[in-house]
């Protein structure tokens, strides 16, 4: 017995020294054995074999002519203004010719009809016919409407493949839409009001200041009436008119601040400021007309430019003046002005009385000024209006008599379109009937149909482009939203200034504002994305930039191209022209084309085991408009495919390089489905997207067909960290693959190349990548003294425990801050993470990001002994390795907000160390511009979110076999579990309750918690067998169970006579009393944990995550030394 004890205790010191020796010496972790594993998942997915098939390939160095390609680019942009300048000729020549023939009323559109979905308007219309509407308060039954003549020419428009809606809006209130569709708001709707209307009304910016009386006799439906009267004047205002507001009783008012002494443009924010200064206003005291014109006749003073702008006074009034003579104002105040001012009166309800009436009337006509001061602008009076009619009257406040008949059209500023909130523009020409203003025709043009080749640029031909106009604003800019986002919204802060901050720009600037052309070398700060703006921030770098411009010439166009190229910048092109391969493209449309055997669902698509496929976006393309917007067809397709096989002789649109990037990429599918496969099957996915519009996936799946993967965040974060394996944060994988890591690197231009060609990456489980750092680090798998956790170098966690204990969906990235404040604040205090501000420019904000980087003399990690962690570069990567030992203050953050909260919603505390946040920036809303511009540098928009239609898959995917090994059931560990990309480890039932460990398909337990009532272990092979054979002997199996029950029993009684014989014969005996001392002085609570852990079996040095275990897989290559290296901290 002796022996026996004496052993035991051996054992316990044992693993006594093992756990509290070795694991203390294993503290000082190293980066290094993680690189060398995350370089092995690159090469799994196949990095190494596609870098080395673009290191075999000769390149030819191509210089870049900027002028010729500025002239280009510019030369299509106005021939598409041109063809709409055309369209709306036409259509004005129908309309013109037709004189509203027709006594029939077409299609109402405010009922429903027989409307049906188009790619095009995005939205569910009728070509074959237009629709009306009208506002209820036009009223009549002589109406007349065009002609199918009008309708012809609406549908010959349709050849213009940027033009979306055409409209005429009318005199009378009617509004006339093509393509018919289902409009809402019909009753309220006029055209009239509507800016792209009044814009073309006059050729010259209006100073408009409405005048509204608050007394106490105009109360209720006339109050209400005259506030939303001056509403719709000032959202009528176009883009270079200015907005005053008074209200008035027995004192004038206006709005504070800025808004008291001067006219403002009208933007989202100053109409916000006013509507809610309107809508605060109630009825009481009497109605001092002298007052309130004093103060609006300030805001025209204050006008700087009012000798070029109409200058316009609308003043409303229930009648009653009590206080002053306002014909004297009127004369003292405009006769200063050199009588620039036009007033135009409304008498509002029934109680006005005569003098009332004339009193407005000499106002409008401003009997009292003198033609030597200038000549006097009669206006318009308008008297005893009804509460419905004074809207349509002061919103027809322009001269209709005056309306300058252009020949070249009109344009109004970007703005989103009501069906597919897409950045549009309008363009209008005005309409005449009998030598008279009838109305206007219009159609709406997509921005960035209009600008496709600045949106598909090439990044490694052209830095970046810009298009102004001559008052200096921007309609597009890499700083300013994609024209094709559908989240974001109308870009009110555009001056060119916000974007282009480079010192000697201006000089560029002015010259294009002339309309001139030209070229000039600067020092220029280039912004790029890294990913999602608020999370991720932005990188800068300077360089010698050639900037290039020219006027883009067409009717009514006042814009400039420029382009901005890295100074000795060319263009590489391979050398010779790779042959085509027989199956090397598989269009990814399984409803366009023939997809091979066998089929399989993934998760939750429609695949094929036997191919990858091949998405092709807009860059693919010589012109990115012939892709567009055009719905994809079986004889489309095919023609892709018999160009690329060398059956077709004529180009369907591909540039050279896509086609050679198609070429290039298929050997990764041999790859993928052989060696990738075999030796990696943990992987989830496997892609390469290449600069030319080329994406191959595997297993072959369809994706959306506007997905544009440089319109998503891993790809920027990829492109902005070249040549790093560029690790993501964890997230559900929306096709069904349950919580997931991507890992993405870049491929380069040839040997030693600068230049990306295309990026690779893959998916692959979160918990299996657990189970890859606790072997190549067993220190952490002692979960009560350690965590071991991975950040990126924006301070995003990549591992921590929360992924793994929590069941909720993970929403978002989470930061450090918002679980590790103790480490947080030591890398902060130690200028390891440190901020790094940007202007949000359209939200007036300071958005707060954090940088995560080492210095020079740290370039190996830091230890910090006092906060208990170490933090380790991963070379070749963009994360970092944590190892921090577990405290009492672990729940410490720095960041209180929820999870998952957007950083431009959390305001910056006082703290160093805070969430992402923001801070509020001096704007002055009446300029609509930065009170300071020093010292700030533009964010980047955020990337945009098209508008995409996922294709339903349920009945393909209906009794499909899935494309991974359904074996899950016969794997009795949890890393043999996560070494299949299908299965998952569960360890809790739907309701949250803990179950003993088994794994199963993915879909049953996607993130470890199963999600169907059966949670329990399936039986594996054999198994299933013996079960079955169990059921027909139940019987005999219970008698034997009870036999040896019995027989047991009875030994184990004999036993226990014996030993208490044994003991009591030899209680005096001191040798026989050692198994009764305590074992005080070992630590046994970790004993346990080493003793059932199945990480801790013996390591191998064959076992890698990259080769087929036999059963199970142990440490990885490299990972002796790992332990041996390992220092105390």
């Amino acid at each position: 017995m002796l022996i026996q004890v004496m052993t035991m205790r051996v054992l316990f010191v044992c693993l006594f020294v093992v756990n509290h020796v070795v694991v203390q010496i294993a503290q000082e972790i190293k980066g290094d054995n993680l690189a060398r594993e995350l370089d092995k998942v690159a090469d799994s997915v196949g990095w190494s074999f596609l870098q080395n098939e673009y290191n075999n390939l000769r390149y030819r160095e191509t210089n870049i002519d900027g002028q010729n390609r500025v002239r280009e680019i510019a030369g299509k942009i106005g021939g598409r203004m041109i063809e709409v300048d055309n369209a709306l000729k036409k259509l004005k020549e129908a309309v013109e010719e037709d004189q509203l023939s027709s006594i029939e009323a077409p299609q109402d559109c405010c009922v429903d009809g027989n409307y049906q979905e188009n790619i095009r308007f995005r939205t569910q219309v009728s070509e074959a016919n237009f629709c009306y509407s009208k506002p209820s308060y036009v009223i009549g039954n002589n109406i007349r409407y065009p002609s199918t003549k009008v309708l012809e020419a609406m549908k010959t428009n349709l050849n213009v493949k940027h033009l979306q809606f055409q409209y005429i809006g009318l005199k009378s209130g009617l509004y006339i839409n093509y393509p018919a569709t289902k409009l809402t708001d019909c009753d309220a709707y006029d055209p009239r009001f509507r800016p792209y209307y009044v814009s073309t009304t006059t050729s010259t910016p209006r100073d408009v200041v409405v005048v509204v009386e608050t007394s106490a006799s105009i109360r209720g439906e006339y109050l209400f009436e005259a506030k939303h009267a001056a509403l719709t004047v000032m959202e009528s205002m176009g883009v270079n008119d200015r907005f005053g507001l008074v209200v008035f009783n027995d004192i004038a008012k206006t709005l504070v601040g800025c808004y008291e002494n001067q006219l403002v443009p009208v933007t989202s924010a100053t109409k916000k400021s006013m509507r809610e200064f309107l809508t605060s206003q109630i009825g009481e005291g009497g109605a001092n007309y002298a007052a309130a014109l004093r103060k609006a006749f300030m805001f025209f003073k204050s006008s700087t430019e009012g000798l070029t702008r109409d200058q316009i006074l609308l003043f409303v009034t229930d009648g009653g003046n009590s206080g002053g003579n306002p014909l004297e104002v009127i004369r003292d105040e405009n006769q200063a002005l050199q009588n620039r001012v036009l007033i135009n009166t409304y008498g509002l309800g029934t109680r006005l009385s005569t003098d009332d009436v004339n009193l407005l009337r000499n106002m409008a006509d401003q009997t009292l000024n003198s033609d030597s001061y200038g000549h006097i602008k009669r206006g318009k009076i308008f008297s005893n209006l009804t509460s419905s009619s004074l809207r349509e009257k002061m919103g027809t406040f322009y001269d209709d008599f005056s309306v300058p008949l252009s020949d070249s059209p009109t344009y109004t500023q970007p703005y989103k379109d009501f069906f597919i909130n897409e950045s549009i523009i309008t363009g209008c020409l005005p309409v005449t009937l009998n030598a008279a203003f009838t109305g206007v025709v219009c159609a709406d043009v997509l921005v960035s149909e209009l600008v496709a080749e600045i949106l598909y640029l090439k990044q490694d031909e052209i830095s970046y482009a810009f298009i102004m106009d001559g008052e200096e604003r921007t309609l597009v800019h890499p700083l300013l939203p994609d024209p094709r986002d559908v989240t974001g919204k109308e870009q009110n802060i555009n001056n060119i200034y916000n974007f282009e901050t480079s010192g000697d720009v201006f000089e560029v600037i002015n010259s294009m504002k002339k309309g001139l052309d030209g070229n000039r070398t600067l020092q220029k700060s280039i912004i790029e994305t890294r990913g999602q703006t608020y999370f991720d921030g932005d990188s800068q770098r300077i360089i010698t930039a050639n900037f290039y411009w020219t006027p883009i010439v067409a009717p009514g166009s006042n814009l400039s191209l420029c382009i901005v190229m890295e100074q000795n910048s060319d263009l590489g092109k391979i050398d010779a022209l790779l042959q085509p391969l027989d199956g090397d493209f598989l269009y990814h449309r399984w409803d366009l084309n023939q997809w091979p055997a066998p089929f399989c669902k993934h998760f939750s698509r429609y695949a094929t085991q036997a191919k990858s496929t091949v998405k092709l976006t807009p860059d693919a393309f010589k012109e990115a408009s012939s892709y567009t917007g055009i719905t994809e067809t079986e004889v489309r397709v095919r023609q892709y495919k018999e160009y690329l096989s060398g059956d077709l002789f004529t180009n369907p649109g591909l540039k050279a390089s896509a086609i050679q990037s198609i070429r290039l990429t298929y050997p990764m599918e041999r790859f993928w489905t052989t060696t990738s496969r075999e030796e990696a099957p943990y992987l989830v996915w496997r892609y390469v997207a290449t600069q030319d519009g080329v994406m191959r996936v595997y297993p072959g799946v369809r994706l959306t067909d506007d997905y544009d993967y440089k319109l998503r965040p891993w790809y920027h974060r990829t492109v902005s960290q070249k040549s790093v394996n560029v690790i993501s944060a964890p997230y559900e994988d929306s096709w069904g693959s349950g919580r997931v890591i991507s890992l993405t690197k870049t491929i380069l231009q040839g040997l030693n190349g600068k230049k990306i060609e295309a990026v690779i990456g893959t998916d692959f489980s979160l918990y299996y990548f657990k189970q890859m750092i606790e072997d190549i680090y067993p220190i952490c798998t002692n979960k009560t003294k350690y965590n071991c956790i991975l950040i990126d170098n924006s301070g995003f966690l990549v591992m921590h425990p929360f992924f793994i204990e929590t069941t909720s969906p993970l929403e978002g990235q989470i930061h450090i801050t918002y679980l590790e404040g103790r480490i947080s604040r030591s890398l902060i205090s130690k200028e390891i993470m440190y901020k790094q501000p940007c202007r949000d420019t359209e939200n007036k904000k300071e958005q707060i990001t954090y940088r995560v980087k080492l210095p020079q003399s740290s370039s190996n990690g830091i230890v910090d002994s006092l906060e208990g962690y170490e933090l380790r570069p991963v070379n070749g990567s963009n994360v970092f390795l944590i190892l921090k030992q577990r405290g009492l203050n672990d729940e410490d953050r720095c960041c209180t907000s929820e999870y998952f909260t957007s950083p431009s919603s959390i305001k910056c505390g006082s703290g160093r160390c805070t969430c992402l946040c923001y801070e509020d920036l001096l704007f002055d809303e009446c300029k609509n511009e930065y009170t300071n511009m020093d010292g700030f540098v533009p964010c980047s928009p955020q990337l945009p979110t098209l508008r995409s239609v996922s294709t339903p898959e349920e009945d393909k995917t209906r009794n499909l076999p899935t494309c991974f090994p359904t074996d899950c059931s016969c794997r009795k560990t949890e890393r043999e579990c996560f070494r299949t990309s299908g299965c998952s480890w569960c360890t809790s039932s739907n309701e949250g309750y803990l179950v003993n460990g088994f794994c199963d398909l993915k879909e049953i337990c996607p993130s470890q918690q199963c999600i169907k009532d059966d949670c329990s272990p399936k039986c594996c092979g054999p198994e299933c067998k013996q079960s079955s054979q169990s059921k027909g002997n139940v019987g005999l199996y219970v008698g034997v169970a009870v036999g040896v029950c019995v027989l047991i029993t009875i030994v184990i009684t004999v036993a226990v006579f014996f030993v208490r014989k044994r003991n009591s014969d030899g209680l005096d005996n001191p040798k026989h009393n050692t198994y009764l001392e305590p074992t005080s002085g070992i630590d046994m609570t970790h004993i346990s944990t080493i003793e059932n852990d199945s990480y801790h079996t013996t390591p191998t040095e064959q076992d890698s995550y990259h080769t087929i275990p036999d059963s199970h897989f142990g440490y990885m290559n490299g990972n002796s030394n790992a332990r041996t290296n390992m220092e105390t901290s």
